[in-house]
C-alpha cells in the first residue's frame, strides 16, 4: 500500500482514540505534514560516495577527471532523486605537490551526476575529507628535537629544572595523498540539485 496512505490511516486512527484534551496538539501536529515529494537535494547537504578508482596525488595533474559512485538511493520522500550507483564526475581543480613541512593538497570539484540508466544531469558540488574541502595539506611532524632545560619554580623547586624536548624547527618531508576506493568521502552542494533539471548530453559532458 502507498506509504502517503498508510500514514495518513495511522494518524486518523491515533486522532479518532485520543483524548479531547490532546486532540487539539494532535490536530497542530497533522497540520504541519506535508506529503509532498521533493525532487531536491538542497545546497550544502552531504552526500556519501566512494573513488571508483584509487585517487592519489602522485598520479594526477590539474584538470584530471575523477569518479565517485553513490553507495545508496537518496530519497525525497518517493521520490529517488539520486539512485543507488550513480557517478560523480569531477575534476582535480587545485593540486600541490608535498614540500618540506607540508603533505600534498588537492580540490576535487564535481560538475556531473551520471545515473544508472544513463540519465546525466550538471551538478556543482565540492569533494570534503576529515571536514575540509581541501583533501590533504597537514603539517609533517618534525624531523628532528632539542633538547632544552625549563626551570621549575616553587618551594621545593629552587635549583631543579625540566630537561624537555622541543622541535628543532627543522621538518620531515611530505608525502602523498591517497583515497582508496574503501574510504568514504562526503560530497558537499555548492547548489540545490534537482533531478528533474538541468540534463546534459554525453557530448556537452566532454565538451564541459
Amino acid at each position: 500500500m502507498n506509504k502517503k496512505i498508510l500514514i495518513k490511516i495511522f494518524i486518523f486512527f491515533l486522532i479518532l482514540f485520543t483524548p479531547p484534551f490532546y486532540l487539539n496538539c494532535f490536530e497542530k501536529a497533522l497540520a504541519a505534514v506535508h506529503f509532498e515529494d521533493s525532487t531536491v537535494i538542497s545546497k550544502g547537504v552531504l552526500i556519501q560516495a566512494y573513488p571508483v578508482k584509487t585517487i592519489s596525488t602522485a598520479a594526477l595533474n590539474e584538470g584530471d577527471f575523477v569518479y565517485f559512485i553513490v553507495p545508496s538511493d537518496l530519497w525525497g520522500y518517493e521520490v529517488n532523486i539520486l539512485p543507488k550507483n550513480t557517478r560523480l564526475r569531477g575534476y582535480v581543480e587545485m593540486l600541490k605537490m608535498p614540500i618540506k613541512g607540508i603533505n600534498a593538497a588537492m580540490v576535487i570539484k564535481i560538475t556531473e551526476a551520471i545515473q544508472p540508466d544513463g540519465t546525466i544531469r550538471k551538478m556543482d558540488a565540492v569533494v570534503t575529507h576529515n571536514g575540509s574541502t581541501q583533501i590533504g595539506g597537514n603539517l609533517t611532524p618534525p624531523a628532528s628535537y632539542n633538547k632544552t632545560v625549563h626551570p621549575r619554580r616553587g618551594m621545593y623547586w629552587k635549583s631543579a629544572g625540566v630537561l624537555q624536548y622541543v622541535p628543532s624547527g627543522d621538518y620531515e618531508i611530505g608525502i602523498h595523498v591517497t583515497l582508496p576506493t574503501n574510504e568514504a568521502v562526503f560530497i558537499m552542494l555548492n547548489e540545490d540539485y534537482d533531478c528533474m533539471q538541468n540534463e546534459i548530453s554525453k557530448d556537452e559532458m566532454f565538451k564541459g
